[in-house]
């Protein structure tokens, strides 16, 4: 009886020890994804703007090493900062970011809301972008996919000439099976 128990016992926590090791086949990876790019409007250019930012999986050597293996990506938060401006303290802009599939449109247009690029230089304030869950999702989906992309952000501009650096972040974060 006692050695049917002990062999109860170590089959128990043969089963036990087995869950753990396959916990450990999966593990998480995350990057925060950046990209700068410079808007650059004189007088004789339109008051619209249009800038495109790719998010690339296989620019971080962490997720490029894990590629294949990569079972599900999760959008953690998308913001964005305005790090240098020069130009009329007033100017300011409205803005939508839009997610692309090379130049299929994914989900619908995100109100980016006024954009104050001298108060925001100043502060260094970082804005967050609201993404709904289904976006995310689709988002995610499409990155297990392609591993890359591209949000473009749209606008008018109240005064120019004006320059600013934006800089455009996505934390992201992917499971990988080993």
């Amino acid at each position: 009886m006692k050695k049917g128990l002990l062999l109860l016992a170590v089959a128990a926590f043969a089963f036990t020890g087995c869950d753990k090791v396959a916990n450990i086949e999966n593990f998480a990876i995350s990057n925060t994804f950046e990209e700068k790019v410079t808007l650059d409007v004189t007088d004789a250019d339109p008051n619209a703007f249009s800038k495109d930012f790719t998010i690339d999986a296989a620019s971080d050597s962490d997720f490029k090493n894990n590629l294949s293996n990569i079972s599900s990506y999760g959008i953690k938060k998308l913001t964005y900062r305005v790090s240098s401006f020069t130009g009329d303290d007033a100017t300011t802009a409205t803005g939508m970011a839009q997610f692309y599939e090379g130049n299929t449109a994914i989900g619908a247009p995100i109100d980016m809301g006024l954009i104050s690029f001298k108060a925001l230089a100043n502060s260094g304030n970082i804005t967050e972008i609201s993404v709904s869950n289904e976006l995310k999702k689709t988002i995610e989906q499409k990155l297990l996919d392609n591993n890359s992309i591209t949000l473009r952000v749209t606008g008018v501009i109240s005064n120019k000439p004006m320059k600013a650096d934006f800089v455009i972040s996505m934390e992201i974060e992917a499971l990988v099976r080993v």
